[in-house]
């Protein structure tokens, strides 16, 4: 059980760091291998691209968990505090319409590319379906954060 708290608690936050400093790596070999050798490694840009990805699904996640994504402030302003919460959990709502219809449509993309019509990515030769797995897999992760906020806020007494 302590497990799962802490997965629930941090994920985001550590898969974030191992992203983050596995394309750092990768990007430093491209610049000492460009620079030094004169000898350019496809690949680590390729890799690291693809990391980029998942490292803006899985940041998304993490914003939703924090409450730091994108939304108009300015209109909460006109409101009092219980049309601000009710405002609140409709944008939930909506968002987790979106993030279920991204994540359905996703996954049907991975299934052609992993079994109707598999591709490989130029340079490092992996399956296509994995780079791509970032989003459905992100917003399978945003669309649990946003249930979990539209709890918190069904029960909070606060905004």
């Amino acid at each position: 059980m302590k497990l799962i708290k802490y997965l629930d608690d941090h994920l985001e936050e550590h898969l974030l760091i191992v992203i983050m400093s596995l394309m750092c790596i990768l990007i430093f070999m491209q610049v000492l291998f460009r620079y030094f050798a004169n000898l350019p490694l496809a690949w680590t840009e390729e890799v690291a691209r693809y990391l980029f990805v998942w490292l803006i699904y899985i940041g998304s996640s993490l914003a939703v968990k924090n409450r730091r994504h994108i939304k108009v402030d300015a209109v909460m302003l006109l409101f009092g505090p219980k049309m601000k919460k009710v405002l609140l959990i409709v944008s939930n709502v909506l968002f987790l319409i979106f993030a279920a219809i991204v994540t359905y449509y996703g996954s049907g993309i991975i299934y052609k590319l992993a079994v109707v019509r598999p591709q490989v990515s130029p340079s490092v030769e992996i399956p296509m379906y994995i780079p791509y797995l970032a989003v459905p897999v992100g917003f399978s992760m945003i669309f649990i954060r946003l249930i979990q906020d539209t709890v918190k806020r069904l029960t909070e007494s606060k905004v």
